[in-house]
């Protein structure tokens, strides 16, 4: 059993980065990031200590720890249902294919989600692989759900090597939310729904509120995971979770979700938005969101700006870049975390801006200052843009700012009415004002 997890392991090896771009199928949605963007950031496309799927093999020094924990998880799940490898792959390809042709068609059906060639990789070796690294994300889910204590065991090698180590989990979700690190969500959910039944002290079900759960604790996407649970739970139909095609496809959706039935944005054309420091000054209040069902829930109305809060640490941007990465390369995205990126690299320019933003709960800094200024900098650099979701948003911010009285009237609340001794002064002076007037008007009327 543990060793044709091996074998799988080895023969995976061979696969390495492939520069070619072939053509690739209308349904693929799992890409290598094009040169353009992966240019402007390497790092934050690359996966650091797992390895999922064909395109970043198994080869590398880092990536050697977490193939054995790959294989400890499988076999804790092969041993929990009491059954070999060979076994647990024909029940999932029973469970994920219609008709005769089996092993042909799961694998066939599963290549199609790949937008880059993968001859070399034997049908035995993409099978297991696919098994393989499914098994790991569903165990490493599960047990994110349970926790571990090192007090809580006696023995060290009982201690997982995952949730025994701080911060290792937020290092592996970090590579799974990368685009090239993908595999197809039917075969996750196919293992998923042969195993479900051998653990049913493990709850959430179904996948993705399970897989949610588990990302929610990840300050990025706290919110937007929350919320899209709420709409799974509700028992609505239309949650779109029997269209997820992987798991950063399943975060994009719990994003942009909320805005499903709104305008799909403004054909592209040059909309300026000043920065946060401007529009403050023109009178305008930024406002923190509560609740907010999506970072994307913008809104404009009588001089408050409401923005629901965006956590900005280690894993922030890594995520957007590809989130972006995954609209740009597939055909049925439009650009709404593209045009969220434009927007508040728009508002922050300088650390004055991110002052504003913070101070008003709608940016939570987990970086330095100058870092946290610098976040959404160069973060959709070459990216192609056919519209812009936020036009009609920067429509609004610019009328009301370009409105004089507006400005005239913050000046004068900055100036004049900061302090009550500022207010009182302004008082008399306007009584002081209006006697002279009056006494003005009464000698003439004295004279005529």
């Amino acid at each position: 059993m543990a060793g044709n997890a091996g074998e799988s392991s080895r023969n995976h090896t061979c696969v390495g980065i492939i520069d070619y771009h072939g053509d690739s199928s209308s349904n693929s949605s799992i890409f290598k990031v094009p040169q353009v963007l992966r240019r402007q950031k390497e790092a934050a496309y690359t996966p650091d200590v797992v390895s999922i799927g064909p395109y970043h093999g198994t080869g590398g020094e880092q990536f050697e720890p977490m193939e054995k924990v790959k294989r400890r998880y499988l076999q804790e799940l092969l041993s929990h249902m009491k059954i070999d490898l060979e076994t647990l792959i024909g029940f999932v390809i029973k469970s994920s294919v219609i008709g005769k042709e089996g092993t042909v068609e799961f694998e066939k059906r599963a290549r199609a989600f790949y937008a880059e060639p993968l001859e070399h990789l034997s049908s035995k070796c993409f099978v297991e692989m696919m098994v393989l690294d499914a098994c790991f994300m569903i165990q490493l889910f599960r047990k994110s759900l349970n926790g571990q204590s090192k007090k809580d065991i006696s023995d060290p090698s009982d201690i997982d090597p995952v949730f025994g180590v701080p911060c290792m989990f937020q290092y592996v979700c970090h590579d799974l939310l990368l685009l090239e690190n993908q595999i197809p969500w039917f075969v996750i959910e196919s293992i998923y729904n042969v195993t479900v039944d051998k653990y049913p002290g493990i709850y959430p079900a179904p996948l993705p509120r399970l897989v949610l759960v588990s990302l929610s604790t990840l300050r990025p996407l706290h919110h937007s995971c929350n919320s899209y649970i709420s709409k799974i739970d509700s028992g609505d139909k239309d949650n779109g979770v029997d269209k997820i095609l992987h798991i950063l496809h399943l975060i994009r959706t719990s994003i942009v979700f909320p805005l499903k039935g709104k305008s799909k944005g403004h054909h592209l054309k040059l909309h300026v938005m000043h920065r946060a420091t401007a529009l403050s000054k023109a009178g305008i209040k930024f406002k923190r969101t509560k609740p907010a069902q999506s970072i994307m829930m913008m809104n404009f109305e009588k001089g408050d700006f409401t923005i629901p809060q965006l956590a900005i640490g280690e894993l922030t941007e890594s995520l957007f870049r590809n989130l972006i990465a995954l609209e740009q390369c597939y055909h049925a995205y439009w650009n709404e975390i593209t045009s969220y990126a434009i927007l508040m690299d728009k508002l922050i320019i300088t650390s004055e801006d991110m002052r504003v933003l913070c101070e008003a709960g709608v940016i939570a800094n987990w970086l330095s200052a100058e870092d946290g200024t610098k976040f959404f900098n160069n973060l959709y650099n070459g990216t192609w843009l056919e519209t812009f979701y936020y036009g009609e948003l920067c429509d609004k911010v610019n009328k009301y700012y370009d409105e004089e009285w507006n400005v005239w009237w913050e000046l004068l609340k900055r100036e004049k009415l900061s302090s009550p001794w500022k207010i009182i002064s302004l008082i008399l002076a306007i009584i002081l004002l209006g006697l002279t007037l009056w006494q003005t008007v009464y000698n003439i009327d004295d004279h005529m």
